[in-house]
C-alpha cells in the first residue's frame, strides 16, 4: 500500500505543478455600437417591456407566444441539446480525477503452462476489487478539454436562447401577416361588392337607354380583376394560420377558431417606439453569445492539440482481492494491489501532431472570423430594421391621407355618374384608386408591425 500512496502523492504533486500549454482565452469586447438610425422622434430611449409582444396590447398574440414557449418543438429540442452538452461537460470534468470502477471475475481453464511441461493442468483464479485510471495532467490536456466542453455547453445554452427569441418573433410575424391577409381580403371583398353594385348600375343605365355596352363590359372586367385577388389573400391567411399552429406545437388547423378575423380597429396613435439603450445591444444578442462561446471552445482545443506534443502520463491501478482458489478469495493473504504508470509521447509522429495543431489553429481563426461576422450581421439587422420602421411610419401617414381622399373621390364620382355629369371611366378610375389605396394601407400596417418585431428581435429579443 505504501507504493500506491507514493504513486498517488507523486501524481498529485505533478498535477499541482502542471501548466496548461496553448493560448489562454480572452473574450473579445466589441466596441459599443453608434446606432445611426435611432431617430429620437421615432424611437424612445425607455426600456421596452421584458415581454415585448405585450406592447401590442393583443391578448390573442400574447396567448400564442405563451403557448409557443410551452409547446414549440424546436424550443424543446434546443433544451434537450443543452442537457446533452451539460452532461458531456460533466463527464469531461470527471477526467480531472481518478476514474474508479469495480471489478469481479472468475476464470477456470485446463491448459498447458509454458515452461512447465506439456501436461495440461487445471488453472483457476478469482478476483474482486476496484480498478482506477487517471491521467496526470502535466501540460493541460485534460484542463483544456474541460474548458472546451464548458464552452460548448455555453454555446448550446445561447443557441437555446436564440431559438426562444426566434420562436417569439416568428409567432408575432406570422400573426401580423395573418391579420394583414385577413384585412386585405376584407378590403377586396368590400370593393368587390361595391363593384357589383356599380355593374348593376351600368346595366340599369343601359336598359333605359342611357348607358353604353362598353361600360357594362368594363365593370364586369373590373369585378373579375378584384375577385381574382381574393384567393391570394385566402392562401396567405391559411399559410400563416398553419404556420402558427406548428409554432405552438399543434397540427395545422387547430387554431382556426382562435384566429377568426377581428373587427376593424382604429389605427393606434403613433408614439415613439421604446428600444432602450441600443448601443449595448450586442451583449443581449444570443447569436453573438453563441459565436463567442464557440470561439472559446475552439481556442481551448488549440491547447488540447498543443498538449499532444508533450508526454502524457497515465496511472492505472487495482486494489482488492486475488486468489488462485475461489474458496480462498476472502481468506488472509488474498489482498492485492497494483500500480502501473505509463508514458506516451508521439515521438515518431510529431509531424502529424504539428499538422493537427495547425488545423486546429486555423479552425480557431475561422471561429474568430465567424464571431466578427455575427457582430456585423447583428448591427446590419438592427440598422435595417430601424430605417425600415422609420420609413414605414412616413409611408403610413401618406397612405392614410390617400385612403381618406380616395374614398371621398369615389363617393363623389359615383354620385356624379348617376347624375350623368361624368363618364364611367372616371368612376372606374376613382374606384380603382380607392381599392389600391386601401390595400396598400393594409399591407403597410402589416409591414409596420412586422418591422417592430424585427427591431425587437435584432435588439436581442429579451430584457428580462
Amino acid at each position: 500500500m505504501n507504493m500506491l500512496r507514493l504513486a498517488l502523492f507523486a501524481g498529485v504533486s505533478l498535477a499541482a505543478a502542471a501548466c496548461a500549454v496553448g493560448p489562454d482565452y480572452k473574450a473579445p469586447e466589441p466596441a459599443p455600437v453608434a446606432v445611426i438610425n435611432a431617430d429620437p422622434q421615432v424611437f424612445a430611449a425607455a426600456e421596452p417591456d421584458a415581454d415585448w409582444w405585450q406592447g401590442f396590447s393583443d391578448p390573442v398574440l400574447a396567448d400564442l407566444v405563451q403557448r409557443a414557449k410551452a409547446g414549440n418543438l424546436d424550443l424543446r429540442a434546443s433544451v434537450d441539446r443543452v442537457k446533452q452538452s451539460r452532461a458531456l461537460f460533466d463527464d469531461r470534468r470527471l477526467d480531472q480525477f481518478p476514474r474508479v470502477t469495480s471489478e469481479g471475475g472468475y476464470t477456470r481453464s485446463n491448459e498447458q503452462v509454458p515452461g512447465f511441461g506439456t501436461q495440461k493442468v487445471n488453472v483457476q483464479s478469482a478476483d474482486l476489487g476496484f480498478d482506477a485510471n487517471w491521467e496526470i495532467d502535466l501540460f493541460g490536456h485534460v484542463q483544456r478539454s474541460v474548458e472546451a466542453a464548458d464552452a460548448d455547453a455555453g454555446a448550446s445554452e445561447a443557441d437555446a436562447r436564440d431559438v426562444k427569441v426566434t420562436v417569439a418573433a416568428e409567432v408575432a410575424r406570422n400573426y401580423f401577416e395573418l391579420r394583414g391577409a385577413q384585412q386585405r381580403r376584407i378590403v377586396a371583398e368590400a370593393n368587390a361588392e361595391a363593384q357589383r353594385q356599380t355593374l348593376k348600375l351600368t346595366q340599369t343605365r343601359l336598359s333605359i337607354g342611357q348607358g353604353d355596352p362598353t361600360d357594362v363590359e368594363s365593370a364586369k372586367a373590373r369585378l373579375a380583376a378584384i375577385e381574382a385577388t381574393i384567393p391570394t389573400f385566402v392562401t396567405a391567411e391559411a399559410r400563416a394560420n398553419y404556420r402558427l399552429a406548428v409554432l405552438v406545437g399543434e397540427r395545422p388547423g387547430a387554431l382556426d377558431t382562435m384566429l377568426t378575423p377581428l373587427k376593424a380597429q382604429p389605427a393606434p396613435s403613433v408614439k415613439a417606439l421604446p428600444i432602450g439603450d441600443a448601443s449595448g445591444f450586442l451583449r443581449r444578442r444570443p447569436d453573438v453569445q453563441a459565436a463567442e462561446r464557440r470561439l472559446a471552445g475552439e481556442t481551448a482545443r488549440v491547447g488540447v492539440a498543443t498538449a499532444d506534443l508533450f508526454p502524457r502520463v497515465k496511472v492505472t491501478g487495482f486494489i482488492g482481492l486475488l486468489s488462485g482458489d475461489v474458496s480462498q478469495l476472502f481468506s488472509h493473504g488474498s489482498e492485492a494491489y497494483s500500480v502501473a504508470p505509463s508514458v506516451t509521447w508521439p515521438a515518431l509522429d510529431l509531424g502529424g501532431t504539428h499538422a493537427r495543431l495547425r488545423a486546429q489553429e486555423a479552425k480557431s481563426d475561422e471561429s474568430l472570423a465567424n464571431y466578427d461576422q455575427t457582430v456585423l450581421r447583428a448591427i446590419e439587422d438592427l440598422e435595417t430594421a430601424l430605417v425600415s420602421y422609420r420609413q414605414q411610419q412616413t409611408q403610413l401617414g401618406s397612405l392614410s391621407d390617400q385612403v381618406t381622399a380616395a374614398r371621398r373621390a369615389s363617393e363623389l364620382a359615383q354620385i356624379r355618374y348617376k347624375e350623368g355629369t361624368v363618364d364611367f371611366l372616371t368612376l372606374l378610375d376613382a374606384q380603382r384608386t380607392q381599392l389600391t389605396a386601401e390595400d396598400a394601407l393594409a399591407a403597410a400596417e402589416t409591414d409596420a408591425n412586422t418591422d417592430i418585431v424585427a427591431i425587437y428581435k435584432a435588439l436581442g429579443g429579451s430584457w428580462a
